[in-house]
């Protein structure tokens, strides 16, 4: 029962829900706790940014290890245990010094997760890629949709609350333990399987699909740091109406992950990445021009819609890169690409706030996803001119 497609598909959705919850309780807390501590806006933007840089580091060393050695569950289980261990440090946390420590250690955490569960998730639906990855992705913006929404209410207990927090990770870790079997490492088949997963990270069609989900993870990251920020800053909004738009914002992905993920599997992936990055940048320079709260709400959520959307599309787009045996490696140079360029994003949201306006970062972010573009283009254009290429080559 335990080892059934269903039991790990179910596992793997309510882990990515808890995953992704975990990455996104901190920005509606941004505020309470740059008063409680006594920090700028940079420094609260700092922590957000060593969160993000911490997962970049480990995350391509986890996802070759994960397919060199076959030991799946226990790198997301370890992944999972190590967030949970974050978030109980971020609640007994008495300094900004430890607030960084916890949030780097919740970026080793967060690193073990996605390639590799992403890849155990393509296998289950095979033929669907796209729709596979469009439900994977679901879960976990229904996690991000409900923590901030949780945690704004504890923002007068907030330790507490990321404390209780860590309870789904720790019950996620067991689960995946439970149902997805183990395989030893160091076998023939994994030996042989090193010159493909150095041939898949130099594979210059992945590098530039990289690149393009790096500049979208910008924008995801730049918006979930600032969003809290500029409604607090700007309308005085409380943490808990922050946390309630912040979970609007993931909410949003609930319908147009699996309906874009669903039809990039009956038309043109790349032609629709190129949509949807064309509308992504639209909405954030909407954000940047507008005055009006509840527009800037609107915007905000049309925002979270098609940035979540591209996570989607560009992971399936990855999937048809590369074979099954060799994908999280490609994955985790994905998020590698992703978490490192996201970490950009709060550190120029933050110089832009003091040169100017925490709108002004927004403009900053479209122009960013607007030059991303010209990636797809390029990756569009190499497409044509080489031969169709056969996964079992990369």
């Amino acid at each position: 029962m335990l080892k059934s497609r269903g039991s790990k598909i179910a596992a793997l959705l309510i882990s990515h829900g808890a995953n992704d919850g975990y990455s996104v309780i901190l920005p509606p807390l941004l505020m309470v706790i740059s008063l409680e501590f006594g920090l700028s806006t940079m420094q609260v933007a700092t922590i957000i940014s060593v969160f993000t840089l911490s997962s970049a580091l480990a995350q391509l060393p986890v996802a070759m290890w994960g397919d060199y050695t076959g030991r799946i569950r226990e790198i997301l289980a370890a992944g999972l245990f190590v967030f949970s261990l974050a978030l109980l440090g971020w609640g007994w946390s008495t300094s900004y010094f430890w607030l960084l420590f916890f949030a780097f250690l919740g970026g080793l955490g967060f690193s073990g997760y996605h390639p590799i569960s992403m890849n155990l998730m393509t296998q289950q639906f095979s033929d669907r890629k796209g729709f596979s990855l469009g439900l994977h992705t679901v879960a976990g913006s229904m996690g991000a949709t409900a923590v901030p929404a949780i945690i704004g209410f504890f923002s007068g207990t907030w330790r507490l609350g990321v404390s209780l927090m860590a309870v789904p990770g720790i019950f996620s870790a067991l689960w995946i333990l439970l149902t997805f079997g183990g395989r030893k490492a160091g076998d023939e088949k994994d030996k042989k399987s090193s010159p493909a997963l150095k041939m898949t990270v130099l594979n210059p069609l992945l590098l530039l699909t990289a690149s393009f989900g790096g500049v979208n993870q910008m924008v995801y990251w730049g918006s979930v740091t600032f969003i809290p920020l500029f409604f607090s800053y700007r309308f005085g909004w409380s943490a808990a109406a922050t946390g309630a738009l912040l979970g609007a914002f993931h909410f949003s992905a609930i319908v147009s992950q699996p309906l874009f993920g669903y039809l990039s599997d009956l038309l043109d992936r790349n032609r629709l990445l190129l949509i949807l990055g064309s509308v992504n940048s639209l909405f954030c320079i909407l954000l940047f021009l507008t005055q009006s709260p509840a527009w800037s709400s609107v915007f905000c959520v049309c925002i979270g819609a098609s940035v979540l959307a591209l996570r989607a599309l560009v992971s399936a787009k990855v999937s048809d890169l590369v074979a099954v045996e060799t994908r999280s490696t490609a994955i985790g140079v994905i998020f590698t690409f992703s978490s490192g360029m996201g970490a950009l994003a709060p550190l120029i949201g933050g110089y832009m706030e003091q040169l100017y306006s925490y709108q002004a970062a927004f403009l900053v972010f479209g122009l960013f996803s607007f030059i991303g573009l010209g990636f797809l283009l390029v990756l569009g254009r190499l497409e044509k001119k080489r031969e169709p290429v056969h996964a079992t080559t990369l």
